[in-house]
């Protein structure tokens, strides 16, 4: 990073001025004996790059003045990280070996604090300073039977729509198609019956429309749709969980997915909807804000020469009558207990991380969002762009709009964790999406013998026995798990 020197030492000031505020008591640390700890996280390509450079610069300014030395491991990915983590927390205690801090989701920060393995950041932090954090992130890391604040934020992300305004507008020209139609999901589904059909008179051969749309999180699609519709299928209290299957909400799902998917309206090709924007085959899609780098900038149908687009970035959908809600995403970190001294040093690192300007300086080059109330404004992010001389696109620009609006007037959705919480949101994000998808080759294949139309085949795979006995077989797989 090309730092601005005035700049770099304006925020390393501010941080060292409220560094101790949440400590409560003289420093344990001692500059003469400097204390190093060790970070561990997933990040890798970019996201290391940028922690790799502020980890080199908190050493060089607040850690060599306080005495501390920050050592960061990564481990490649998340789902390996997970794994080290788990096989350390299946060792003896007096075996295992955990860094000071380490990157994890809830679900694994909660293994971690039923052992007693976790320092409460209430006893770091005051009040004041967490205020200073979006309300919902500091939320979403408390947890057991006293709430702890043991999963700390760092950076996160969210959901965002994103459309091929190039090879939109010839379809909203000739069939009078308006983005607002995509604010709901009812309205998504609508819009891609339209474009199924506006693509398929293109054509001499029946029933071979494209497909508008796609999400790369099934689960967030069903949690957030659930919750908005006042039908959070679990219940969490003193560590008892309750299943709650509302069927009415169920079925709101089922219509604007499944019957969308098997229609054709919908589709899913390669491993992230990214990649089947880049190949043409949808023109809009839901998923990560962190993804927005991601996002292509030209399109290759088949081999055909590539052509450039454009795209426009939206709040994700709806449902209609409901008030909106977004997914939270992004892991967060935790601090091991050890003792004082390391505790302080850990805790000291971590605010710092987690400064407005510092933060922001990783989140910009990573795709992620700011953690902190004051950085997440548009007007924040450009002053340290400016400042620090950093390259972004205007894709991460305008993604970073829209999340920030979402952080402000939507709700911010956290699936609740609990044992057996990670098996549960993979039935959710696997149940109907698995049916939606075998159901479609099947149409496909009666489509083919030529003997129906789409609408009489897709009517008799959508019907109450149909959903009735997937809703149950759904039913019966979450409570497996719980």
């Amino acid at each position: 990073m090309k730092k601005t020197k005035v700049m770099a030492a304006a925020a390393a000031f501010a941080v060292l001025t409220m560094m101790m505020g949440g400590c409560g008591g003289k420093s344990s640390l001692d500059p003469d004996n400097p204390v190093t700890i060790e970070v561990q996280t997933y990040y890798n390509g970019a996201h290391k790059i940028a922690f790799d450079e502020l980890v080199t610069e908190f050493n060089n300014t607040v850690g060599s003045e306080k005495g501390i030395f920050v050592k960061h491991i990564s481990s490649g990915d998340l789902n390996e990280l997970i794994e080290n983590l788990e096989f350390e927390l299946s060792k003896p205690e007096d075996e295992r070996e955990l860094s000071d801090l380490f990157s994890c989701y809830a679900s694994t920060a909660l293994k971690f604090e039923e052992q007693g393995l976790l320092v409460d950041l209430d006893d770091w932090f005051s009040e004041e300073e967490l205020s200073e954090y979006l309300d919902a992130y500091i939320e979403e890391g408390r947890m057991g039977s006293d709430q702890a604040l043991t999963l700390f934020p760092t950076a996160k992300s969210t959901e965002v729509m994103t459309v091929n305004m190039t090879d939109w507008e010839p379809f909203a020209n000739d069939t009078g198609a308006v983005l607002e139609d995509l604010s709901s999901w009812e309205g998504v589904a609508e819009t891609a019956e339209t474009y199924y059909e506006w693509t398929d008179a293109k054509t001499d051969t029946p029933d071979d429309g494209k497909a508008l749309f796609g999400m790369d999180a099934f689960a967030n699609f069903v949690l957030t749709g659930l919750h908005q519709l006042g039908a959070d299928p679990f219940q969490v209290k003193d560590g008892t969980v309750e299943l709650n299957m509302d069927k009415e909400a169920m079925r709101r799902i089922w219509d604007v997915y499944y019957v969308p998917y098997i229609s054709g309206y919908y589709a899913e090709y390669g491993r992230f909807r990214s990649d089947d924007m880049k190949t043409g085959d949808l023109i809009a899609s839901v998923g990560s804000s962190s993804g927005a780098s991601y996002m292509p900038t030209e399109v290759t149908v088949g081999d055909a020469e590539p052509y450039p687009i454009e795209t426009e970035e939206l709040a994700v959908p709806n449902f209609e009558g409901a008030d909106p809600v977004a997914v939270q995403q992004g892991a967060g970190m935790v601090v091991s207990k050890s003792d004082e001294v390391r505790e302080e040093a850990t805790v000291i690192f971590l605010k710092w991380f987690t400064d407005s300007y510092v933060n922001t300086q990783f989140c910009i080059q990573s795709s992620y969002l700011p953690v902190k109330k004051e950085a997440n404004q548009l007007s924040f992010i450009e002053e340290v762009v400016e400042n620090e001389k950093l390259e972004w696109n205007e894709e991460i620009r305008r993604t970073m709009e829209v999340s920030f609006e979402e952080s402000t007037h939507y709700e911010l959705y956290t699936m609740p964790v609990f044992e057996g919480s990670d098996a549960c949101r993979t039935v959710i994000g696997n149940s109907l999406r698995e049916k939606a998808a075998g159901d479609r080759e099947q149409v496909k294949i009666r489509l083919e013998e030529g003997t129906q139309s789409l609408e009489e085949i897709v009517n008799e795979f959508n019907t109450d026995e149909q959903f009735d006995n997937w809703c149950e077989e759904f039913t019966q797989q979450l409570k497996e798990n719980l």
